[in-house]
C-alpha cells in the first residue's frame, strides 16, 4: 500500500497504545495516528447511562465514515453486538490476557480488604460479581482512564478498583495488579482482551492488509462470546459476562448473568465440534444457545 494511513483512535494512553500497537504490525506501511474525541470522555457521563450505548464507538465511526480517517481500533468488548452495514471488522488481533484483576490499596488481596470499604468498578458485571464474592463490600463507580483509576487508588480515595488485566499489561503497568481473578471466579465481559480493527466495508485494498493480522481463534471465540451479548439483547447495563477456549477440536463456552443488588448469579456451560477456525456459524449459534438458557 503506497498511501499514508491515517488511524483513528481515542486519547488516552491505552488507547494510542493499542492503536499503535496494531499499527506496528502491519509491516512497515506508514500509518498516521488521528485523535479523536469521543462522548465517553466526558467524565460527567456514566457508562451505564442508556442514553450513553457505545460511547467510546460512535465517534470513531462517524470520522471513519466521514473519511477523515482509514480505520480505527477499539477494544472489541466496548462494539455494540450489531454489527454496522457499512463497516468491515477487518481484523481481531491476538488476544491478550482476558482476566479481571484487582487494584487495591496496600496490594492486598479482595478479600482480606475491610469490610465497608469501597471498590471502584463502573460496570454492573464486576458490581455483581464483587458482591458474590465479598457482600461486606460497597462498590462504588469509578471514572478515568486506567493511569487515573489506578491513581485514585494509590490516594485512598478507593480500597481498590477491578479492572481489565490487559489493558494494564498493555500500558506497561502489570505490576500494579494485586490479584488476578480466575476466569471461573470473575468471569469477563464478552471478548474481553481483544481489539477490534474497524475500516469501510468498500475499502477492499484495506480489507486485505488488515486480515494479515487477524487472529482466528480470537475471532472464533469472540464471535462465540459475542453471541451471547446478541441473543441476550445486552446492553452495558446488564451484568453478563461470557469465556469460550478452543480445546481438542471443540469450543467450551462459559457464560454468567449476575444481579447487581443481590449478587446472585446464573451460569450457562455448553461446548460444541466445530469444523474449523472459520467455522463462524457454529461459534455464533453456540453463543446464541447458551443466551436463550438464561432466566430474565
Amino acid at each position: 500500500m503506497s498511501r499514508t494511513l491515517i488511524l483513528g483512535t481515542r486519547g488516552s494512553l491505552l488507547a494510542t497504545t493499542q492503536s499503535q500497537w496494531v499499527a506496528n504490525q502491519l509491516n512497515g506501511v506508514p500509518v498516521k495516528l488521528e485523535i479523536i474525541k469521543t462522548a465517553g470522555d466526558d467524565l460527567s457521563i456514566s457508562l451505564m447511562d442508556p442514553m450513553q450505548p457505545g460511547a467510546f464507538v460512535n465517534a470513531l465511526r462517524s470520522a471513519l465514515l466521514a473519511r477523515r480517517v482509514d480505520f480505527i481500533v477499539h477494544s472489541l468488548k466496548d462494539l455494540p453486538s450489531k454489527a454496522h452495514p457499512d463497516i468491515s471488522l477487518a481484523a481481531i488481533p491476538l488476544r491478550e490476557d482476558a482476566r479481571d484483576v484487582l487494584v487495591s490499596f496496600g496490594n492486598i488481596e479482595l478479600d482480606e480488604i475491610t469490610v465497608g470499604s469501597v471498590i471502584g468498578t463502573s460496570s454492573p458485571r464486576r458490581m455483581a460479581a464483587i458482591k458474590a464474592r465479598n457482600p461486606n463490600l460497597v462498590t462504588k463507580p469509578i471514572r478515568g482512564n486506567v493511569d487515573s483509576r489506578i491513581q485514585k487508588v494509590r490516594d485512598g480515595e478507593y480500597a481498590g478498583a477491578v479492572l481489565a488485566a490487559a489493558g494494564l499489561i498493555r500500558i506497561g503497568r502489570g505490576s500494579e495488579i494485586a490479584q488476578y481473578f480466575d476466569i471461573r471466579d470473575v468471569v469477563p465481559a464478552p471478548a474481553q482482551g481483544a481489539l477490534a480493527v474497524e475500516c469501510r466495508a468498500e475499502d477492499q485494498e484495506l480489507i486485505e492488509l488488515l486480515a494479515t493480522i487477524d487472529d482466528a481463534p480470537t475471532r472464533l471465540t469472540s464471535i462465540t462470546e459475542r453471541a451471547v451479548l446478541e441473543g441476550l439483547s445486552a446492553g452495558c447495563d446488564i451484568a453478563i459476562g461470557a469465556f469460550c477456549a478452543i480445546e481438542s477440536g471443540s469450543l467450551q463456552l462459559l457464560a454468567e448473568l449476575g444481579d447487581v443488588t443481590t449478587g446472585k448469579k446464573q451460569r450457562v456451560e455448553e461446548s460444541t465440534e466445530f469444523t474449523s477456525l472459520l467455522d463462524h456459524k457454529t461459534a455464533r449459534n453456540l453463543g446464541l444457545k447458551v443466551a436463550r438458557k438464561f432466566v430474565r
